[in-house]
């Protein structure tokens, strides 16, 4: 049982830098829920995602080995015997090798540490602005959904227009009472940002320019009212809460500088051009 218990131990520890990658990857404001909330819940994912930093870092201490910038006494066969419980008699050899050489073994795993918070957020800088996670979507994509939803990430640019932006518009209907008795309050703005539940579920939606949709009277006509859009003043941001919502209408706006230059009129001034698509949830 002491043997089961340490390498038990051993592991846990040895897998430990699998989570720092991958929480350092999913550390964005809006893909960290997907992670597990306590790291042994994922074990066998964090041992496959240590195995590559060990094996480099074990290759980059056995090259400064043989170069003699470090002198040390461990080596792969002992390692090897700790990670399955091969003792024997050996036990009290290994304990003190591993005792003299604890300023390498501090450098190393510290080393590993490092390693794998600077290349999860490394690796999460190349997929976000590269968008990998749309292009290699098999490989790379995201769990959480409303990230693409709600931000429009894998709405798709024509490759003529490479400086352009994607914008999302909601109309959302509310359970709020309006000022009519047994009629919702709708409301629209661009989103900025949204919040999620631990569990992933959606939470609050943040919009900005927000607007009210309300009814007036028709001058001259008493039973007739026409629909108009209010801007919700003062304050700059909105939040939107999923659980008041009735239903949510989704707009993409791609916002495109300029047109594509084509023969003389590449001179003349360009109007920005906008491209719609919608989609409609309920909520």
């Amino acid at each position: 049982m002491t043997n089961i218990a340490f390498i038990t131990l051993v592991i846990l520890v040895m897998a430990f830098p699998g989570y720092v990658l991958r929480a350092s990857y999913y550390a964005g404001t809006f893909t960290r829920t997907v992670l597990p909330k306590s790291w042994t819940d994922d074990i066998a994912r964090a041992v496959l995602y240590s195995l590559p930093l060990h094996l480099v870092a074990m290759t980059v201490f056995e090259v400064l080995q043989r170069q003699g910038m470090i002198h040390t006494t461990l080596n792969f066969e002992m390692a090897y015997r700790v990670l399955v419980g091969q003792y024997d008699q050996d036990l009290p050899t290994i304990t003190r090798s591993l005792y003299a050489n604890k300023l390498y073994l501090g450098i190393y795993y510290t080393s590993v540490l490092s390693g794998a918070f600077g290349l999860g957020h490394l690796f999460r800088l190349i997929v976000w602005r590269g968008k990998w996670d749309v292009k290699l979507p098999w490989l790379l994509r995201y769990r959480n959904e409303w990230l693409y939803t709600l931000l429009g990430r894998d709405v798709p640019i024509p490759p003529e227009y490479k400086g352009a932006k994607v914008y999302v518009r909601i109309e959302a209907l509310t359970k709020i009472p309006m000022d009519d008795k047994g009629k919702g309050r709708l409301y629209r703005g661009f989103v900025e940002a949204f919040t999620t539940e631990d569990s992933g579920a959606l939470r609050d939606i943040l919009i900005t320019d927000a607007e009210r949709g309300k009814f007036r009277t028709v001058l001259g006509r008493v039973n007739e009212q026409t629909f108009y859009w209010k801007s919700v003043s003062p304050g700059d941001l909105m939040i939107l809460k999923y659980s008041e919502m009735l239903n949510l209408n989704i707009t993409y706006l791609i916002d495109v500088p300029h047109s594509p230059a084509e023969g003389p009129a590449a001179s003349l001034p360009q109007t920005t051009d906008r491209v719609q698509s919608k989609s409609s949830l309920s909520g």
